[in-house]
């Protein structure tokens, strides 16, 4: 399906969505229910990544939100720049006009700036998906077992094991990352601050701090 089809999809409007009482007429679409038996007795339902979308998608749908919702400093920079909203403020945005309509505050966003924000919140799912995974290899090179790891994030060692396998493909997709959030790595010096006074510090925890386990949170 070409980029073309799918805008023609987003800009149709949704019949199927659509309220059956003109006395709902814009009100939030009713729910329809799936008609596959199945599904709704599904006792369990797999989790599935968002699929990554070209770089190029979300450079467009940046500067589509951009365009359509910064104000103050943000639209200053767009306009002199090009610099775009951070990827949260720009999903923020569309979220937030679709609040005030809702409370009949403003016009719903357009079914277009929805889609130029799942593009957005594909990515940005992408980058946090990659930050945890290199995390965690961080975590296992300064010497941290998947005990300790599961005992920090509250889960099962198996838990953990699992969750680190299915995070670590992700570092080889490709990110678009934000103009803001991309950094030159090893530039500048860091220095390293000691613990803050009067507070507890991770440096005396011992093995039964940690305390393997092996089964789910109850």
């Amino acid at each position: 399906m070409t980029a073309t089809d799918r805008a023609a999809i987003i800009r149709s409007p949704t019949i199927r969505n659509a309220p059956t009482d003109p006395g709902l007429a814009g009100h939030a679409p009713q729910r329809i229910p799936p008609h596959n038996d199945a599904v709704l007795h599904s006792q369990a339902v797999a989790f599935v990544d968002l699929p990554v979308p070209a770089p190029q998608s979300v450079q467009q749908a940046r500067a589509y939100l951009t365009a359509r919702h910064a104000t103050g400093v943000d639209e200053f920079l767009w306009e002199a720049s090009k610099r775009p909203l951070p990827d949260r403020e720009a999903i923020d945005a569309v979220i937030t006009a679709g609040d005030q309509a809702l409370q009949g505050n403003g016009d719903s966003p357009e079914p277009v700036d929805v889609a130029a924000a799942l593009v957005v919140l594909s990515t940005a799912r992408l980058v946090m998906d990659q930050t945890e995974a290199r995390l965690l290899n961080t975590a296992q090179a300064s010497g941290m077992g998947f005990e300790q790891i599961a005992a920090v994030l509250d889960l099962s060692v198996e838990e953990a094991e699992e969750r680190y396998r299915r995070l670590k493909p992700r570092l080889d997709e490709p990110a678009a990352i934000s103009p803001r959030a991309a950094r030159p790595r090893g530039t500048g010096t860091r220095r390293q601050r000691g613990p803050a006074r009067d507070l507890p510090t991770w440096d005396g925890l011992d093995d039964e701090d940690w305390g393997p386990r092996s089964h789910g949170a109850q």
